[in-house]
């Protein structure tokens, strides 16, 4: 029997960007035959500090926001005089750490790990780089970008070749949005001192709102005490009416036995009442009253009325400074995207209903979209027969569901189908479903 002997083979490939993998071979020789066995241990995902130095920086401005780079800063203690340079020393410092392995380095790595958990589990299937990039692309199509792109490069399967590939796509997307952005952020610009001016106004018009409604309610109050006073009046009324009564049937009761007649039980207390109630005094005097609380009456609910349209008003001012703040916040969860680089090219754009009061703000937001915007309130005080017409000049017809007749929709809808014109519902008559509504019909134009 021949002696038997085993050996250890260890090989890193960490340049190629692949997890060290470790081949443990047992020869057992039997003769001049063997039997070689192979054992593949498990694969380790890569850290910040394993992974290309060039693509440090890539990595934290794609996969941190500006908050979450803040408070990584904030818990390793970075300071900057200039609180403008706050964000971009933060960076440079999250860069430098993560190229070595220390306490930054493994907070950054952790912080990645833990916030996108479900990228990674996606590519965690991924055997070879070719799967790792066929991945990345699929998501890199549908602008899933940090997730993807951390779980790609810190993959254990990834090579050089697939690792600059990736790298030099989101390098590339960069250099394009910035690009884009230079004309975005001059009309962001336009926008917010739209907001602000909006702003100004909604604080103003809620001011007077908030004082005719404080005036109003006191005005309720008042009229409610004069109302219980009315009450508390009446109510004395009727008791001295039945306070005299008693006196009125004593004395009538005496100039009947006087003359021999005996009123018993309720007959005696009815014909005493009936006696005093038929006092022309008292009869008037309850007249007023019952006039003066029923015009009191009246007047409160007027004044009810009244305040619940304040109410409405405000609260339809509230909801359109809402839709632009929501246009220039986060467009991607209205449904808004691509509103703020919404270019009409000179187009005339038909809104029909609506309301008259916001038509004037919805002529200004279209002017700043580099459009025109006609209107026709839908048969209220123009004439349907003048749709035609309108119709024929303008580019595109929008109206909202809310707020608009069936029978002038129906006919629009019948002329812009025979004049081959777009035509639009939107939700609402609010800002919001405007903006929405341009944006989507953009392209049909």
């Amino acid at each position: 029997m021949t002696n038997s002997k085993s050996t250890v083979l260890l090989t890193e490939t960490e340049k190629r960007g692949i997890a060290p993998l470790i081949e443990i071979e047992k020869t057992f020789e039997v003769g001049e035959a063997s039997t070689p066995i192979i054992c593949n241990l498990p694969k380790k995902r890569k850290a910040i500090w394993e992974i290309t130095p060039g693509q440090h920086c890539s990595i934290i401005g794609t996969c941190f926001s500006i908050g979450e780079a803040r408070s990584l800063g904030k818990k390793i203690g970075t300071k900057c005089l200039n609180e403008e340079d706050l964000d971009s020393t933060i960076h440079s410092i999250l860069v430098k750490e993560s190229q070595t392995k220390n306490r930054v380095s493994v907070l950054v790595t952790k912080g990645l790990n833990r916030k996108f958990e479900n990228s990674i589990r996606a590519f965690r299937g991924c055997e070879e780089s070719n799967d790792l990039w066929l991945l990345w692309r699929d998501a890199f199509d549908a602008g899933n970008i940090p997730g993807p792109y951390w779980a790609a490069l810190s993959h254990p399967c990834i090579d050089y070749e697939v690792g600059v590939r990736i790298y030099s796509d989101v390098h590339m997307l960069s250099h394009l949005i910035g690009a884009s952005n230079r004309a975005n952020i001059v009309r962001l610009t336009e926008l917010e001192l739209e907001v602000a001016r909006l702003q100004g106004k909604l604080r103003q018009s809620a001011i007077l709102s908030s004082t005719k409604l404080k005036e109003k309610n006191a005005e309720i109050d008042l009229q409610k005490i004069i109302v219980r006073d009315l009450k508390n009046m009446n109510h004395t009324l009727e008791a001295r009416i039945f306070a005299n009564r008693a006196k009125i049937d004593l004395e009538n009761k005496k100039g009947d036995f006087s003359k021999g007649i005996l009123f018993v039980g309720d007959n005696e207390l009815r014909i005493g009442a009936e006696s005093v109630l038929e006092s022309p005094k008292i009869l008037d005097w309850n007249l007023r009253l019952t006039k003066d609380i029923r015009t009191l009456e009246d007047e409160k609910r007027q004044k009810e009325i009244l305040l619940l349209e304040q109410g409405n008003k405000i609260e339809m001012l509230e909801s359109e400074i809402k839709s632009v703040e929501l246009l220039l916040n986060s467009p991607n969860k209205t449904g808004l995207e691509g509103a703020g680089s919404c270019d009409l090219a000179g187009k005339c754009v038909l809104y029909i209903g609506g309301r008259p009061g916001a038509v004037c703000r919805m002529c200004d937001l279209v002017k700043k979209m580099n459009g025109k915007l006609i209107h026709h309130d839908g048969g209220k005080e123009n004439s349907l027969s003048s749709l035609p017409g309108v119709i024929s000049t303008a580019d595109a017809v929008l109206f909202p569901t809310d707020c608009v007749s069936h029978s002038s929709t129906l006919e629009a809808k019948k002329l812009c189908k025979r004049m081959q014109k777009p035509i639009m519902p939107v939700r609402s008559s609010g800002m919001g479903s405007l903006i929405k509504g341009l944006v989507e019909i953009q392209g049909q134009i």
